[in-house]
């Protein structure tokens, strides 16, 4: 095997949940090329990691089929010979597929899965056993050798780069208190995987009357939720959203000893650098695959009949009650935060 290229274009999440198997297949293969292909907003996550060659990256514009082409012929100009021996599609849509068409003729796709999502979501028929999407994306190259192993994700910083050693803080906090430092991400790409505002902000001034000290986190389209968390909080409380890129958030996170988040980019974010986390899903459940992966979790959800009613999230709650949101007390975040920070 002399060159590979693994393609995941989007989205944060699921980008970042493909890094497990990068790192296997450059550990199983020191010695070859070792590509990646990801859209341009979340081309972040690859920026420096130091197991693969080139990181290529597709522009979402008007011109993206144009520049497509025009990246394809770099590719290909970047390679000792006709095209890659191996290409690991692990987004499998029309898009991918357009990407790497003549890049090489090996292919292995990344299974979708779309039954077992649609008896879920239609049929609330839920799978005898969760398999991990970090999971799904390993059977895609199943029956090649792979040197497999239970770490997580990877987000690296540049510095790690430089010294070769991916190593996220790993902060220690005292486990008879609160007196630790709380990363709160109230955003989320879909309104109904967001807890209300209100419930974020009575969460807020819980943990800061107890001692601990909050931390806002999230990107640029997150600063508004976080403005309407702080008023309504009315409590003191560290900014570090609006982050143009996801070094400033993974730096952020790096401080923090503990993150409550919705289901979201973000907290995938927290489990590549091994942050704790407490995770509030509401509209999505965790048997999708889409729990955190590698680091220390909790879950905290409120179960209706109408639940998931989606696989990735809805601008609206489609019976009008977002119960699945709404029944989740600050009350039992806090507990669980609590918990968790016990168990350590």
């Amino acid at each position: 095997m002399q060159s590979i290229l693994v393609i995941r274009l989007s989205s944060l999440g699921d980008v970042i949940l493909s890094t497990p198997i990068v790192r296997q297949l450059q550990l199983t293969y020191p010695n070859s090329i070792l590509d990646v292909a990801v859209s341009a907003a979340f081309a972040g996550v690859y920026e420096h990691n130091p197991r693969i060659r080139r990181l290529w990256s597709l522009e979402n514009t008007e011109a993206s089929d144009r520049h497509a082409d025009e990246l394809k012929l770099s590719v290909k100009e970047s390679l000792p010979r006709s095209g890659y021996d191996l290409i690991v599609d692990l987004q499998h849509n029309f898009r991918s597929s357009l990407f790497r068409r003549g890049l090489g003729d090996h292919v292995v796709l990344a299974p979708k899965h779309r039954l077992e999502k649609l008896a879920l979501v239609y049929f609330k028929r839920k799978p005898v056993a969760i398999t991990h999407v970090v999971e799904r994306y390993r059977s895609a190259i199943a029956n090649l050798p792979l040197m497999l192993d239970t770490d997580g994700p990877e987000v690296w910083l540049p510095e790690e780069k430089n010294n070769g050693t991916y190593k996220p803080l790993n902060i220690k906090f005292a486990s008879n208190d609160l007196a630790m430092r709380v990363a709160l991400a109230p955003g989320a790409r879909h309104a109904t995987k967001r807890w209300p505002v209100s419930k974020a902000a009575a969460l807020c001034k819980m943990l800061v009357d107890e001692g601990a000290h909050v931390t806002l986190v999230g990107g640029l389209a997150d600063v508004s939720i976080c403005n309407a968390v702080q008023d309504a909080a009315g409590v003191s409380v560290d900014r570090a959203d609006g982050a143009s890129t996801l070094e400033q958030t993974v730096r952020a996170l790096d401080e923090s000893d503990v993150l409550v988040t919705n289901d979201s980019g973000v907290m995938h974010l927290g489990a590549a650098r091994k942050i704790p986390v407490v995770a509030i899903f509401g509209s999505t459940v965790k048997e999708l695959g889409f729990a955190p992966f590698g680091t220390r979790y909790t879950v905290v959800e409120h179960d209706v009949q109408c639940r998931p009613c989606s696989h990735i999230g809805r601008a609206t709650c489609p019976k009008g009650h977002f119960l699945c949101m709404e029944s989740i007390a600050p009350a039992t975040v806090f507990s669980a935060v609590k918990r968790l920070v016990q168990s350590v």
